[in-house]
């Protein structure tokens, strides 16, 4: 009897405990996050994510951090190097001293000359002196060097507002741009079924109806186009910002008309003292300059000072002892001159001078097409900022066209032909509107980094 309550307790123990268990997975399966959710991402969104993971930033943060690494290793050379070294001789064999028979007596007398030091410590201290620019001309070559890495590191960053803003309003821009080719086949498609009904009515010839299907052909592949683009833009997107390319993700937002006002001569000011192209220029003519005298002042000797301070022991077993140890020290000035490297250094100068002036030639012809680019710039800006202002006029226009031209057309007061011109201009004023916004807002922000 007692095993058959037992029996039973076991049966429904098993039982409550699969029907948990099940409960559980029921429970981890409701609340298990969907893989397929799209992320929905902002401006601000996309811009932190870009500052965390793009990969051209990080190295640009870690080329200025080189740099810095570099200069501490070049004022280093300023001052002295101290060194501890030691060592333990097991085998030593002096060199002996005969002195002929006659000299010192009858017989022929021998000795060693010095003895084993079986343990030996020396503490040794270099400092250069001076070195006739090596040192100097070498640190002003990492200082120019850490100039150029800030430069860059500046740049990058001002590089990556740039891709952020043109990836994020780009694929903004290309996502309404398959809403508005996705309209345009709509009105297409509306346009077909009022031709195909006053066809029927005996109102328009069957012509018409074909070219009204032609031209719903058409519109389907640049609609197709239109997502492709748009999902190419997104995938540029995600590189920059560093997500998976495989990520779903959404976009929200839209682009604000920043209005300012530039003033030419402003800009051009502020061009002339900020602009980050033209300071790296001068930079990379500098530090060939550098180069050059680092390589004339190799032709001229080193001098440093040399001090050594030993310690060492004659007896064959290790002692703490003070008695069983003996020191010496030493001081030395002296000079390294390389008097002949087979003319490789002369190649050196030559070389450096010819980049010298390479450099120079590079500033001037940079600093010109700067002006240049700056001036297109200017009037860019300038021009898609005519479109913008008067896009809001522009677009209402072209959809009372489209309205009153559908109802002329259903009315039989105007042809197809005109129809569909009516919608190509409604389109065009709106994707006209749309480039120049992208257009407006990317140069923009080249401009800003072409003058902070």
């Amino acid at each position: 009897m007692i095993k058959k309550i037992f029996l039973f307790i076991w049966i429904v123990f098993l039982f409550m405990s699969n029907s948990f268990a099940e409960e559980i997975k029921k429970s981890a399966e409701t609340v298990k996050p969907d893989e397929n959710e799209k992320k929905i991402l902002t401006f601000e969104d996309c811009y932190k994510l870009a500052i965390e993971n793009n990969r051209e930033f990080k190295m640009a943060k870690l080329d200025k951090e080189i740099a810095e690494a570099q200069i501490a290793k070049a004022v280093s050379s300023f001052g002295p190097v101290v060194s501890l070294t030691g060592g333990y001789q097991p085998f030593y064999k002096a060199m002996i001293i005969e002195i002929p028979a006659g000299v010192m007596g009858p017989a022929a007398v021998s000795f060693p000359m010095g003895t084993q030091n079986y343990y030996i410590m020396r503490l040794s201290l270099s400092q250069p002196v001076f070195t006739f620019g090596k040192t100097f001309f070498g640190y002003k070559m990492a200082e120019e060097g850490f100039n150029i890495a800030n430069i860059n590191y500046k740049k990058a960053r001002e590089k990556l507002d740039l891709d952020i803003i043109s990836a994020f309003y780009g694929a903004l821009i290309s996502q309404q741009l398959y809403k508005i080719t996705e309209e345009s086949v709509k009105r297409t498609e509306e346009f077909l079924k009022i031709t195909q009904k006053k066809y029927n009515n005996g109102q328009a010839s069957n012509f018409e109806v074909l070219r009204a299907k032609v031209e719903l052909a058409n519109s389907k592949p640049k609609l197709k186009s239109a997502e492709t683009q748009y999902k190419m833009a997104l995938s540029n997107l995600k590189n920059i910002i560093g997500l998976a390319l495989d990520e779903n993700m959404e976009l929200s937002g839209a682009i604000d008309y920043e209005k300012i006002n530039l003033i030419y001569d402003d800009v051009k000011k502020s061009f002339e003292e900020n602009n980050d192209e033209k300071k790296l220029a001068k930079s990379l003519e500098k530090l060939s300059e550098y180069k050059k005298n680092l390589s004339i002042s190799m032709l001229f000797p080193s001098i440093a000072i040399s001090a050594n301070l030993n310690n060492y022991s004659t007896t064959p077993d290790f002692h703490r002892e003070s008695q069983y140890w003996q020191n010496s020290w030493d001081v030395t000035i002296g000079f390294q001159w390389t008097i002949f490297d087979s003319f490789k250094n002369l190649a050196a100068i030559k070389e450096s001078s010819a980049d010298t002036e390479k450099q120079k030639l590079n500033r001037e012809n940079m600093e010109n097409l700067l002006k240049i680019q700056l001036d297109s710039l200017f009037m860019q800006i300038n021009e898609s900022k005519e479109i913008i202002e008067a896009a809001d006029e522009t677009i209402k226009q072209a959809e009372e066209g489209y309205k009153i031209a559908k109802t002329n057309y259903i009315n039989g007061l105007i042809q197809s032909i005109d129809l569909m011109d009516a919608e190509i201009m409604l389109m065009q004023a709106k994707m006209n509107y749309l480039n120049a916004m992208y257009n407006y807002t990317t140069k923009l922000q080249t401009l800003k980094n072409f003058i902070k």
